[in-house]
Formats: structure tokens, sequence, C-alpha cells
């Protein structure tokens, strides 16, 4: 019987997640943090007018991991949920857009309990529960 559960070391080989760990410790975080190759490829990389620098791809980053930290502040005074939702204003195609992102605060793997963030769409988060 398939149960569909990926390991994050298949996940990341397998291009549907990327380990940011280390632009994530520079921005304050201090666990470990992946983000699903579907916000990397749409809103750090994704960039229709051309904009594909190394730096702009940091910065990019920087501004997903910045609004995150902030609705962590603030998420934790009020909120026990290992889910928190946050728009972050990102440009495409010369266009800002405020994209709707999500954490999910959970376990490294199945068989390692230590803490991790994951950063999707919620709609990924969606079909990763089965709804």
């Amino acid at each position: 019987m398939k149960t569909g559960i990926q390991t994050r070391k298949q996940a990341i080989e397998e291009g549907k997640q990327r380990d940011i760990t280390e632009t994530a410790k520079e921005a304050g975080l201090l666990v470990p943090v992946f983000i699903t190759s579907t916000v990397w490829d749409s809103w750090i990389t994704g960039d229709d007018a051309g904009s594909k620098t190394e730096e702009d791809e940091k910065r990019r980053l920087r501004s997903v991991l910045d609004k995150l930290l902030y609705f962590i502040r603030v998420h934790r005074l009020n909120n026990k949920s290992n889910l928190i939702y946050f728009p972050v204003p990102l440009s495409r195609a010369g266009k800002e857009e405020n994209v709707q992102l999500m954490s999910h605060l959970g376990p490294l793997e199945r068989a390692d309990h230590r803490p991790c963030i994951t950063i999707m769409t919620p709609e990924e988060y969606d079909l990763e529960k089965g709804s």
C-alpha cells in the first residue's frame, strides 16, 4: 500500500523542496528551513522580466524570510498553531503582488522529531493533507 508520504531527503532529491537553512540562519531562524519548488520557481527565481541574478533571488528569499519572522513573532503572542499564513509582496513580470504563503512547523522526518519549518502555498498544504 502506497501512502504518498515521502521523506524530506526524497523531496529534496526529486526537486520538490529546497534547503534554505543557511539563508534562514542569516535572517535569524534557528531551525532548518525548507521551501517548496512551487514557491521557489514561481516567486524566488520566476521573474518573466529577466531579473534572475543570484542577488535578485537572495533579495526575494530574504523578503519571504523577513515576513515569516515578523508573522512568527505576532502569531506566537496569541496562537499556538504550527501553521502560519503570511502575505509577501513580490514582483513578477514587473507587477507587484501580495502572495499568500504559509509555513508549517513540524518534524524534520517521521523518525527525526527535531523541528523544522517548511514554506509553501496554502494549496500545497491542502494537497499534502489530502483535502
